[in-house]
Formats: structure tokens, C-alpha cells, sequence
């Protein structure tokens, strides 16, 4: 997977929706975001250049550079698109990426819903066995 294919997918995770808002979040120019994008140019892009295009895309320096993660205590769950994360959140987030506004409204009013504990129960409470 190329820087490219990388900042794709992060820009995507982000939901930054094009190239200029990435210039205007970023502070790198569209220009030469679209090089990055299109893998156009006889050498890689400047590491300050990297840095501000992961930052900006709340992604690690070291995955959208080298397409490494960065080490966490479990990497056992880590996929090549989302590094570090868990393979049924990785599946959610790329199908919720896909999904309309409207869509997505529901999922995180369904989700919110499911996390929200019923009255009387407390997440520290056990259940006791009768």
C-alpha cells in the first residue's frame, strides 16, 4: 500500500471530503496533496509535509508514512487499513463510511441507544444467579 492509498483511506476516516479541505485543515498545498494522491514525483513527500497531513487527518505520523503502526499493548486485533483496531470496529467503521448522512444519523442514535444503560442497572452492578 502506497502513501497515497494511506492518506486515501485516512482522509476518508476522517471524513474530510476533498482535497482542498484537506489543504485549508492541513496547510499543504492541493497541489501537492493531489501528487501525494496520484503517487506523481521522482521522490516521497517531505516528512513536515507527512506530519501535517496525518495530523490533520488524526491519523499516526509512522502509519501514514511507512504504513507501520504504531505499537500499543495489543496489536493482535490490527488491520493494514486501520492500524491497531480491533477487525469488528475496523468492518463497522468501513461500512459506516459508505453509509448516507441520514444513515449514519441512525447507526449513532441505535448505537448510542445500545450504550445507554436501562434505569436501575448500572454498569458496575453484577448479576446475581437465583
Amino acid at each position: 500500500m502506497t502513501i497515497g492509498n494511506r492518506l486515501d483511506q485516512a482522509m476518508k476516516a476522517a471524513r474530510i471530503k476533498s482535497q482542498s479541505e484537506l489543504a485549508r485543515i492541513s496547510g499543504v498545498p492541493q497541489a501537492t496533496i493531489s501528487r501525494i494522491l496520484k503517487g506523481v514525483g521522482s521522490k516521497g513527500p517531505e516528512t513536515e509535509t507527512v506530519k501535517r497531513l496525518a495530523k490533520a487527518c488524526r491519523v499516526s505520523f509512522s502509519w501514514l508514512n511507512e504504513g507501520v503502526a504504531e505499537h500499543s499493548d495489543s496489536e493482535e486485533g490490527a488491520t493494514d487499513s486501520y492500524p491497531a483496531m480491533d477487525k469488528r470496529i475496523a468492518h463497522a467503521v468501513k461500512t459506516m463510511q459508505q453509509m448516507s448522512d441520514y444513515q449514519l444519523n441512525q447507526m449513532v442514535k441505535i448505537i448510542d441507544t445500545i450504550a445507554e444503560p436501562l434505569p436501575g442497572n448500572s454498569p458496575d452492578k453484577s448479576v446475581s444467579d437465583n
